[in-house]
């Protein structure tokens, strides 16, 4: 949303949002009868292998968006609290698979074609290939948090501040601990 107020338009005013099926979304672009998709892998793949559209922004390269997680792991305080062991487990099991599809991205891409969860290989490498799995400990979970509850703010999407967001919502101390026990 700030990247759109950034060169000038107003996201409730100057665009009409709709909602689509991926496939039927790819078709209206393509055809100009939508001027822009949200994409994500490997969609975002499969719209540049077919030279349509170019891409506005992407967040594992752009800055600012690079220089934080794309994605965070959420489960409710009620859970946390009851399951902790589980909690810690999931968290570990999340960041184990990262560090696999970082060493490992052909076999990655190859048990997401398998599955079903993609259809082509290449895409999946690609994606696979693209996304920072390796940098988990790189980047600062509470900095994310206030980052993008920044801009959700500024967008006048959510009222709470950024400081009762992370005070109030959020308990990183999972994975503080995964980053000092496993080695990379």
């Amino acid at each position: 949303m700030n990247h759109m107020r950034r060169v000038g338009l107003d996201p409730a005013k100057d665009i009409t949002w709709v909602a689509h099926p991926v496939d039927e979304a790819i078709r209206l672009f393509a055809d100009g009868k939508v001027d822009a998709i949200m994409g994500f892998p490997p969609l975002a793949q499969e719209l540049r292998a077919r030279k349509i559209g170019r891409v506005v922004v992407d967040s594992t390269t752009d800055r600012p968006w690079s220089q934080y997680f794309c994605c965070m792991m959420v489960t409710s305080r009620e859970f946390v609290h009851k399951h902790p062991v589980a909690t810690k487990r999931m968290a570990r099991a999340v960041v184990k698979a990262a560090a696999i599809c970082a060493r490992e991205p052909e076999r990655v891409a190859r048990v997401l074609v398998e599955r079903g969860v993609v259809k082509q290989y290449d895409y999946a490498l690609q994606v696979v290939k693209e996304l920072p799995y390796a940098r988990w400990r790189d980047y600062d979970s509470e900095d994310t948090l206030r980052f993008y509850a920044l801009r959700l703010h500024e967008a006048g999407m959510i009222k709470s501040s950024p400081q009762k967001i992370i005070a109030q919502g959020s308990d990183l101390r999972f994975i503080n601990e995964l980053k000092k026990e496993l080695k990379g």
